[in-house]
């Protein structure tokens, strides 16, 4: 059996043994799938097992925190849907917020039951840990976001506090759970855990960019969510196209009804017109230049280090 096979054949014989009914199963299941489709299969275990690999721990050692890594990533991806009232196209959206909540808390736990099964106790703890100080920080991140959102603008020091909160803190909790159930010595779990964190910022950068043109399937710009891009153009521009963005933007909040082509038009010519993509693109590289220095620190071979170096792209 391939990784995935085996990453499979472990979540199926937690569901199983989980005494949950086939109805919620069968449901779990196929959310798993619509998640593949968008983040690739088993995405987050992956990235766990494959920094567990890069300090020396085998598959066994890895495989149920990089089971918990998955299942607990899923669970934070519909809450955040839920709250966000966003990606109204995946199959947790179109039940009733209660029953997908129902649903994700069921996933959250099982990612705990997952871990249960860790043989080492001191690293059973030390991921448990991190499981629950990432779901705090992330709770905490989503909390200040709906502050912000009401704002007019926001600093880029808040912006970054926020995504470091959530996706990096995602990312890089998954390379910490990785290198402790590899055996790191604490030195090295910070290094892994620090080029997580620039992982998941960088991440992060790329899917604001690609989100807030995207009207129809994201609410970033509807809610006046204030990701890189808002936040950019909230500083540079001044008078009569200060006035435009801010216009659109309350037409936006509105409905997609008050913001035809037209409005969308525009939107895009001051997006494209203040050099908002290029300057995401910078901040984008220079996250990934300071991924890559912390790899090139990192005293593990070359050969073990190629996987993460490819993640940076």
């Amino acid at each position: 059996m391939n990784i995935d096979q085996i990453i499979e054949k472990e979540i199926k014989l937690l569901l199983t043994e989980s005494g949950l009914s086939k109805d919620v199963v069968n449901i779990i299941n196929s959310w798993l799938n619509a998640n593949y489709r968008i983040k690739g299969k088993y995405g987050w275990a992956q990235l766990t097992l494959m920094t567990c690999d890069s300090t020396g721990g085998g598959l066994e050692a890895g495989l149920r925190g990089a089971v918990a890594m998955e299942l607990y990533a899923l669970a934070a991806d519909i809450l955040d849907d839920i709250q966000d009232q966003d990606n109204n196209d995946l199959p947790w959206r179109k039940v009733p917020p209660a029953q997908a909540i129902n649903l994700a808390t069921c996933i959250l736990v099982l990612s705990y039951k997952a871990l249960s099964t860790i043989a080492n106790r001191r690293h059973l703890e030390d991921v448990n840990n991190v499981l629950n100080q990432i779901g705090l920080q992330a709770c905490d991140g989503q909390f200040q976001e709906f502050l912000n959102d009401s704002k007019e603008r926001i600093s880029f020091e808040e912006y970054f506090e926020i995504i470091k909160k959530k996706s990096g803190g995602l990312t890089a909790s998954a390379c910490k759970i990785g290198a402790i159930l590899g055996g790191a010595e604490e030195t090295l779990v910070d290094q892994l855990e620090r080029f997580g964190m620039k992982l998941g910022v960088m991440s992060q950068i790329k899917n604001d960019l690609a989100d807030f043109l995207n009207l129809e399937t994201k609410s970033d710009f509807i809610k006046g969510r204030k990701t890189l891009p808002f936040v950019y153009l909230l500083h540079v521009l001044n008078g009569i196209n200060a006035e435009e963005l801010k216009c659109l933007s309350s037409l936006a909040i509105q409905g997609l009804y008050e913001f035809g082509s037209k409005e969308r038009g525009q939107l895009k010519e001051l997006v494209v017109n203040e050099g908002t993509i290029h300057f995401c693109s910078v901040i984008h590289e220079m996250y990934k230049q300071r991924a890559m220095e912390i790899l090139d620190g990192i005293p593990i071979s070359e050969k073990r280090k190629e996987k993460l170096i490819q993640l940076v792209g």
